[in-house]
């Protein structure tokens, strides 16, 4: 089994192998190397449980998972639904792409057609038979066609093939023959001229599928960004809340030994009354902020674990943040920050795509408004037979050629209704796509801006919170020594004390907003996931997508085992609500 561990006390996550998958123990331990990190990680994902219950009940204390902020990245990346959801658009949207290239693939056209047919013969008809001149035509034919159709970027469609006609009619028997065979080899082409002409028309539909899974890729991309930058948050969120859990914690055990101090003099009559109430009064005021606190670490680790389909109750484990913020010296630069967020911001790189598909909505729509001209010609050579035999080879003779040529036109009689609003309409989402090109760039300009203000903001009121902190920790320590010999009150120490306590937690709230607009500034960048190793491919993507739809988990046995121990845990719910009430 694979123990990950961190160095407070709480609990381990335990890979044992057996059906419990993930269990939790536990035990103070120091930091796991590097490598059983990606381990746990890596079996979290491909079994795709998440840490499983343990088999311990806790009545009092709440079990907590070690968890570094690498790790929940990971959790987040391959178990959020959100980010599931968009993969799966994506591979959508290349399967669509796939299948629209497929307006090239030949096709075999092959058919067999029999005729019968009598009809009488006009006078004309009679006359041109001569000797062999009958009151009326009978015939029973067979004709089998077969070929090889496509279509080409110039948007002509061509069909290459043969045909072969068996002849059986009452004018045979008077010439002395028997069944005759019409042979023809050759190509048929149809290519519009005005409408439909060239490339632009002919892949519009391919063109448009390709911008479409470039946008789905940047959806994925936009809400994979959205989910890590909500985890972080969250993460430092719930730094901030053990932190406030931790200090005030500690101002409680300060405002106690107070009590206990102030009772003692009291009963030797170097202290008041009063002096021991203020001290209860200061300690139960601690106790009761201690335990909202505490509450506070709860729902905040609750809010975290859902973004990685973390589910609360029974004896799950909630997550423990174990990374501590860091101030960095360095500011981003506000023209490389600009410059980076055009290129790789999500919005802006959607907003653009956006008015790609526009501009050939565009094209597509004004070359549709063009009257229908087809250039339509044939090629082929002809052969007769008694038999298929005899047919093909007078046709490999070549001594009877066949050619045609024409055009075809055709005009709405009103100039075209729907094609001249179709125009219309796509002029307008054109603008529209400007407009909203137009705006998403001040937005992100705007938006680097304030990110780069915050980060200075931030990183500047760090120092100065901690050197108030400092003030009043000295001041504190003075006071504590100055009460031991009666020079003060205990009042003004546990007043010395709360302002230390809120100094404190400005120091703390101070990081966390720093590294918030450090993240507001990198997801607005969009360098979020390349900062983090996390950025990925069309490719990459793609293979990881199809290899989580062919994984065990996503068999029918391994659904149905989801569904039975998701019954059972809304069962136990239900069971552990109903105890409870």
């Amino acid at each position: 089994m694979f123990p990950m561990t961190t160095g407070r006390a709480s609990r381990e996550w335990v890979f044992s192998g057996t059906k419990d998958c993930f269990r939790v123990r536990r035990g103070r331990t120091g930091w796991c190397d590097s490598s059983r990190l990606w381990v746990l990680t890596w079996f979290a994902l491909v079994i795709g449980v998440g840490v499983c219950r343990s088999g311990t009940p806790t009545a009092a204390a709440v079990s907590t998972n070690a968890m570094p902020l690498a790790v929940l990245r990971q959790l987040v990346v391959h178990r959020n639904e959100s980010i599931q959801i968009k993969a799966l658009e994506y591979e959508i949207s290349r399967k669509a792409h796939a299948a629209e290239r497929g307006i090239f693939e030949p096709a075999v056209v092959a058919s067999i057609e029999h005729v019968d047919s009598q009809r009488p013969n006009n006078s004309q008809q009679y006359a041109s038979l001569g000797l062999y001149s009958v009151p009326e035509l009978d015939e029973r034919n067979t004709i089998y066609d077969g070929g090889l159709e496509f279509l080409v970027p110039s948007g002509a469609r061509l069909k290459a093939g043969v045909t072969l006609r068996e002849l059986n009619n009452n004018l045979q028997p008077l010439r002395k023959v028997g069944t005759e065979y019409e042979s023809f080899a050759g190509a048929r082409l149809v290519q519009p001229l005005l409408k439909n002409f060239g490339p632009g028309p002919t892949l519009a539909r391919i063109r448009l599928a390709a911008v479409a899974s470039e946008i789905a890729f940047q959806e994925y991309r936009r809400q994979l960004i959205l989910s890590l930058g909500q985890a972080e948050s969250g993460y430092w969120d719930l730094y901030l809340a053990q932190e406030q859990e931790r200090l005030t914690a500690e101002s409680v055990g300060i405002a106690e030994r107070l009590l206990a101090d102030n009772k003692a003099r009291a009963e030797v009559g170097k202290g008041s009354p009063l002096e021991v109430l203020q001290a209860e009064a200061g300690a139960a005021f601690r106790r009761t902020r201690m335990n909202e606190a505490r509450q506070k670490v709860i729902e905040t680790a609750t809010r975290l674990g859902s973004l990685y389909s973390y589910v609360s109750g029974g004896t799950n484990a909630l997550p423990w943040a174990v990374d501590a913020p860091e101030v960095e010296s360095e500011e981003p630069s506000l023209s490389d920050s600009y410059e980076l967020a055009f290129q790789f911001n999500p919005d802006f790189v959607l907003r653009r795509c956006q008015l790609e598909q526009e501009k050939i909505r565009v094209a597509y729509t004004r070359n549709q408004r063009l009257p229908q001209l087809d250039l339509k010609a044939s090629l082929g050579l002809n052969g007769l037979g008694l038999s298929p035999g005899e047919s093909w080879d007078e046709l490999g003779r070549g001594e009877y050629p066949v050619w045609s040529v024409g055009v075809e036109l055709r005009v709405p009689i009103t100039g075209g209704i729907r094609e001249r609003n179709e125009y219309q309409a796509a002029l307008m989402a054109k603008r529209k796509a400007l407009v909203g090109l137009k705006e998403i760039e001040v937005q992100v300009y705007n938006a680097v801006d304030a990110a780069i203000q915050k980060v200075r903001l931030y990183r500047d009121n760090v120092a100065s919170y901690k050197a108030v902190a400092d003030f009043h920790q000295k001041l504190l320590e003075a006071q504590l020594d100055r009460l031991a010999v009666g020079a003060i009150d205990s009042k003004t120490v546990l007043e010395t004390e709360e302002k230390l306590f809120e100094a404190k937690v400005a120091v703390v709230e101070s990081k966390v907003l720093y590294k918030r607009a450090q993240l507001e500034h990198e997801m607005i960048c969009g360098t979020l996931l390349k900062a983090r190793d996390l950025e990925t491919t069309r490719e990459l993507l793609s293979a990881r997508t199809m290899a989580r739809l062919t994984e065990a988990g996503y068999s029918a046995p391994a659904i149905e085992q989801f569904k039975r121990t998701a019954l059972a845990d809304v069962n136990q719910a239900m069971a552990e609500g109903a105890s409870r009430k």
